[in-house]
């Protein structure tokens, strides 16, 4: 039977009532062993992207998603930015409810507001009878919202995987659904229905995703924000800042500083 590295921190917490936040502030460039956790543990981020790896499996998420990590699944992980960092451990009464497997859950406007409340009241478990109401309704939202095995998902799909791997090669690539159809001998409306199949999303969902993807990459080394933006297929600088802004809650410029950070 394996033997579990259980986070320091877990050894002697009581079980969670039936939820448990913990709160850190986390450098730039961290990364955190292996380990596992004696209970199911939702992850949540102030703003970036946070990294966790299990296996051979790599889940990758932007700040408005939740990574589900099943107890005892040992995972470690990994943030190339500073940020605010909150760990919500379930019990097993209601971790039964979310998937049996790790995944991305998105954080719709109302289950953010809920997290909110928690975290500006700095709660750790449960204090009284309403807030545990209010964790039984959030799983109970969580069970709900949109729920993706990867951020960026692949496809072996004899007609999606030649486009994927162009994308992923040239991000800046301006081919339309269209004329990509016409490349593959295909048509757009074949493409399109099995990209939702195959992907969950829609093409241009997908690509804005690379291009994200993308941008933290090359922001972790040299090349100016101009250049990123015209690597990536924007018209102009404000474009690719705008997208960026949208998506992280940051500039490029504010997120190549926090990876500058001492630590980083």
């Amino acid at each position: 039977m394996a033997v579990h590295q259980y986070h320091p921190t877990d050894l002697h917490l009581p079980e969670p009532n039936p939820l448990y936040l913990r709160y850190q502030q986390i450098q730039a460039e961290s990364a955190c062993a292996p380990h596992s956790h004696p209970w199911g543990q939702l992850s949540l981020i102030s703003l970036g992207v946070m990294e966790i790896v299990l296996d051979q499996h790599r889940l990758v998420a932007p700040a408005d998603y939740l990574i589900w990590v099943p107890a005892g699944l040992e995972h470690a992980s990994y943030n190339q930015q500073a940020l605010d960092y909150t760990s919500i451990y379930v019990n097993h009464a209601l971790a039964a409810k979310l998937p049996a497997e790790p995944r991305l859950l998105e954080m719709t406007p109302l289950i953010r507001t809920m997290l909110a409340d928690f975290c500006e009241r700095k709660l750790g478990h449960m204090q009284d009878e309403w807030d545990v109401r209010q964790a039984e309704l959030l799983v109970e939202k969580l069970t709900r919202t949109r729920c993706q095995e990867s951020y960026l998902p692949m496809s072996q799909d004899k007609l999606l995987a030649p486009m994927l791997a162009a994308l992923h090669c040239d991000p800046a690539d301006p081919r339309t659904l269209a004329q990509w159809a016409e490349q593959l001998h295909s048509t757009e409306r074949t493409l399109a229905r099995r990209c939702v199949r195959e992907l969950g999303m829609n093409f241009g969902q997908w690509r804005a995703r690379l291009k994200l993807l993308k941008a933290l990459a090359w922001l972790k080394g040299e090349l100016p924000v101009q250049e990123i933006g015209w690597r990536l297929g924007y018209g102009s600088t404000s474009a690719f800042i705008a997208m960026f802004n949208r998506e992280l809650g940051c500039s490029p410029q504010r997120y190549r500083l926090q990876l500058a950070q001492p630590g980083g």
